[in-house]
């Protein structure tokens, strides 16, 4: 007989399994938000460069197969301790799940949305054109708050497995610093070619 501790046990390994997949994917996504520093020009050269090792039929398939699980596993961990009372450290995670999940499902849909529906290429230009077409009310926080629940929510499966709190604090204040620091560079980078605006109603 399996234990409801074994099956939220067993589900977190798997979780973290493919959480590890996808952070290859994370960690290239965010090196080339990164080169945005530089300006527009930068962010999609790097892009250029790294979008054949993720964007072909093998490596799209297997993300979003590890996305869809991630969500999946972590939303029914969720679900299934949401009895518990939540304190510290737990309600942070589940909370940056929560907001991950959302922010995940939305963003993959729009990327998919932009490529296949409207054509675009869903470049720089694809991510900071919200902020300039009147949704800006929208976006600053939509960006901030997913990005800041990535970095916070590896923070939190951090904590539980190393010493200290200086490594897993340290990855989440750079992710907040990050969010922040992309959010203001797509908010006043108001260079963006027509067409992307003109796909906001």
């Amino acid at each position: 007989m399996t234990l409801p501790d074994d099956r939220n046990r067993r589900l977190r390994g798997l979780h973290l399994a493919s959480g590890l997949l996808i952070a290859a994917f994370v960690t290239a996504h965010i090196s080339n938000h990164l080169a945005m520093f530089a300006g527009q020009a930068a962010h999609i050269a790097v892009m250029e460069v790294l979008r054949p090792f993720y964007r072909n039929p093998l490596a799209e398939t297997l993300l979003m197969l590890a996305l869809a699980f991630q969500l999946s596993t972590g939303l029914a961990m969720i679900w299934r301790t949401r009895a518990e009372k939540r304190v510290g450290l737990a309600r942070w995670q589940a909370i940056s799940g929560a907001v991950l999940a959302l922010f995940i499902l939305n963003h993959v849909g729009a990327v998919w949305g932009g490529r296949l529906v409207m054509g675009l290429d869903t470049n720089y230009h694809y991510a900071a054109a919200g902020f300039h077409a009147g949704y800006a009310a929208f976006f600053v926080p939509y960006y901030f708050a997913g990005v800041a629940a990535l970095f916070v929510h590896a923070a939190c499966a951090l904590a539980w497995r190393v010493q200290g709190r200086a490594v897993p604090l340290a990855v989440g204040l750079l992710g907040i610093a990050f969010a922040a620091g992309f959010v203001g560079v797509m908010a006043s980078d108001p260079a963006i070619p027509p067409r992307y605006l003109e796909s906001f109603p």
